[in-house]
């Protein structure tokens, strides 16, 4: 699991870092140079895409993603552990929907090409789809963790 979640952060290391780049070549080339490079916009774009669902699945694994922390704050015994329980449960099954809604989406745009890269939509729809499956992974792995400490 260690080489799991140090590959998905080296992906996201480089990630930041392709962005970085073309951005800041994007910014040289239209100000310093006079003209624009037509792909790198979109590039950003899409990357920055992968960059939110793939930074999601690791605040899920890290236990920093939204949830309602306060109740289970402020209980005790069996019903913190109930409530930790339903909490997790809630979270899981919203990641299971949306992946199954990313799926369909990202079936639904695979003939659709994008103007500047000339690739798929499909690729940048994808991202919702890896991401919800890692989120899914991190959430499960979560529960059951939860359920043999208890």
């Amino acid at each position: 699991m260690k080489r799991f979640n140090l590959c998905l952060e080296y992906t996201l290391f480089l990630i930041i870092g392709v962005m970085s780049f073309s951005m800041a070549i994007n910014v040289f080339c239209r100000f310093c140079l006079g003209f624009s490079i037509s792909w790198a916009d979109e590039l950003s774009q899409s990357l920055m895409v992968w960059l939110t669902f793939l930074g999601a699945a690791i605040a899920v694994r890290e236990g920093l993603h939204y949830s309602f922390n306060y109740i289970e704050q402020r209980l005790g015994g069996k019903w913190k552990k109930a409530f930790m329980m339903l909490n997790k449960s809630i979270t899981l099954t919203v990641i299971l929907l949306l992946f199954i809604g990313s799926v369909i989406v990202t079936a639904g745009v695979v003939s659709w090409d994008m103007p500047a890269l000339e690739i798929s939509r499909s690729w940048v729809y994808g991202a919702s789809v890896v991401g919800c499956l890692f989120m899914l992974i991190y959430a499960v792995i979560d529960i059951v963790s939860h359920i043999k400490s208890h």
